[in-house]
């Protein structure tokens, strides 16, 4: 779980960081910003699942903040981490996923995040523009071989679409020319990334149904996908460049260069 601690008291944050690590364990990915303007800039980068928001600092306020990032970004949660009670009407305007009072105990901490209002799906970060990279909980993934990361890409890029397998066979250009052994080898990577996601926690990534296979797009945060939504911060990373590793790529170059227009 990747959480964001928003507060611009760095004792608050070190015993919060305590706390989470109590609750979730040493492997959550905990960020940290000084102030409502600087979690924005860091929500432009990466996702998290859940905010938890100082009211009281500097700048922009953690109830503007909160305001925002319900805004922009719908399925983040946001609590509410303050020393001042009267502010809990106008949080909860903002169908914020919790209010709690400092100083926060591990108990509460643990209460908080068992009801969320929106539950948290582990997904792997996917990096399509410039070279093609996927993270999980702020890792490297690495694949165990190369042409299963290639046919990863390219299920990405077809977005959730179908894709055949005869289809995958034309895009491994360097397996076998006999085409029952690019089957072979299709059929091989497919189990690769299966076993490489399921030691993830992630057994419905790469899916099957008859001869086609597909991304389960719910479990990626692609900059490609938000891009093509419209999302004004994922435009802003598209610089020219689309997983620079495979030549099959620059057909989709074209879309984004269109799209960015």
């Amino acid at each position: 779980m990747k959480i964001l601690l928003v507060d611009d008291e760095p004792v608050a944050l070190e015993a919060m960081t305590r706390n989470l690590r109590k609750v979730l364990g040493e492997e959550a990915l905990i960020l940290t910003a000084e102030n409502g303007q600087d979690a924005l800039n860091l929500l432009k980068k990466t996702s998290v699942s859940v905010v938890f928001m100082d009211i009281v600092m500097p700048g922009m306020n953690g109830l503007d903040a909160a305001r925002t990032i319900k805004k922009l970004y719908p399925t983040t949660n946001v609590i509410i981490c303050t020393a001042h009670e009267h502010y809990a009407f106008r949080a909860w305007d903002l169908f914020i996923s919790g209010y709690l009072l400092k100083p926060v105990s591990v108990e509460r901490l643990k209460t908080a995040l068992d009801h969320l209002r929106t539950p948290v799906v582990e997904r792997l970060t996917v990096n399509c523009f410039g070279s093609f990279e996927v993270f999980f909980r702020g890792d490297v993934v690495t694949f165990p071989r190369r042409g299963a990361k290639e046919l990863f890409a390219y299920l990405v890029n077809c977005c959730g679409k179908g894709v055949s397998s005869g289809e995958l066979c034309d895009v491994l250009r360097d397996e076998p020319v006999n085409p029952e052994l690019k089957k072979a080898s299709v059929r091989k990577y497919v189990m690769a990334l299966r076993k490489t996601f399921s030691g993830l926690g992630l057994d419905d990534v790469v899916c099957h149904t008859r001869d086609n296979y597909y991304v389960n797009t719910k479990r990626l945060d692609c900059d490609l996908y938000r891009f093509l939504e419209g999302d004004d911060s994922a435009r802003k990373l598209y610089a020219g460049e689309f997983m620079t590793q495979y030549s099959w790529a620059e057909n989709t170059i074209g879309i984004l260069e269109n799209m960015a227009m």
